[in-house]
């Protein structure tokens, strides 16, 4: 069941890579030399993005479902206990739940209340719950009510306990998103820092120790290993590892999650390539 979870990305990443070994061992004697020395390039990021960025997206869709359903659950616990306090036996609480909006975990809500109407044990119904929701912490909270429930404890105290804990875990984690809000901007400020050495090298340092030769064929300057050092393609692959282990050390530090700081990496890599292309373009235009 897990390996069924991950297809998607496993079908990615494996596409990727057949579409980069083909470019390295196939196209190459299938293309003529002077389209394959213009489309080499092109082959390799697209198979890269195809390796890469479904894979990452499907997870990060994961995570703000996870988010949403620990959201969730913590009202629906709410209501559950505000429902058994009141008199309610707990297929009554269930039902009355049942009739609400709970957002992505309405289906899983509704599908306890059905399992218990037909005669299945509500801890029964609750293990299947665990096993359908991605989230640690609420498979905690359900692991401690099952207990509770199969020692014949009070049910409401438990879940009050567990309401609590949910809502101090989620001001927790407020708590640190607020705290971390001026790493973040430290973060954007030196990878923008990083970006504009880059383009002060590429656009004004390299030119200038580019030989020059003039009228009479000499050549003006000794530095020309230089530019052959560092073409521009090495300033792009720079601003792309930058951005996008800076984007995950920053998602890591404001949301706890490496996974959160994928949108963090592709703005960065964005707009960093951006700034760099454009500034290319004016150096090119300039010199």
């Amino acid at each position: 069941m897990e390996i069924k979870r991950y297809y998607g990305e496993i079908l990615s990443i494996i596409a990727g890579v057949l579409i980069i070994m083909g470019n390295i061992f196939v196209f190459p004697t299938l293309i003529p030399p002077e389209i394959f020395t213009v489309v080499e390039p092109l082959i390799n990021m697209l198979g890269a993005l195809i390796a890469i960025v479904p894979p990452v997206l499907i997870f990060y869709t994961r995570y703000k479902e996870s988010k949403e359903v620990e959201a969730q659950f913590t009202i629906f616990i709410t209501d559950f206990t505000e429902a058994i306090d009141s008199g309610m036996t707990l297929p009554m609480a269930l039902r009355f739940c049942g009739k609400k909006s709970y957002g992505v975990l309405t289906p899983s809500i509704r599908s306890i209340t059905a399992q218990v109407d037909w005669g299945i044990p509500f801890r029964e119904a609750l293990k299947m719950f665990s096993h359908k929701v991605g989230s640690i912490t609420v498979r905690r909270a359900i692991t401690t009510i099952i207990e509770t429930y199969k020692v014949g404890g009070k049910i409401s105290d438990t879940l009050k306990a567990v309401g609590e804990s949910l809502i101090e875990i989620n001001k927790i984690k407020a708590e640190r998103s607020v705290s971390v809000q001026s790493q973040i901007l430290t973060s954007y400020l030196i990878f923008f820092v990083f970006i504009f050495i880059l383009v002060i090298l590429q656009s004004f340092l390299i030119p200038a120790l580019t030989p020059q030769t003039d009228v009479a064929g000499i050549t003006s300057m000794s530095g020309g290993a230089v530019p052959e050092m560092f073409p521009p393609e090495i300033f792009v692959n720079f601003i792309v590892v930058q951005g996008f282990f800076a984007g995950l050390a920053t998602g890591k530090m404001a949301e706890g999650s490496v996974v959160a700081g994928v949108k963090h990496s592709l703005v960065l890599i964005v707009i960093g390539y951006s700034i760099f292309s454009i500034a290319g373009h004016f150096q090119i235009s300039f010199f």
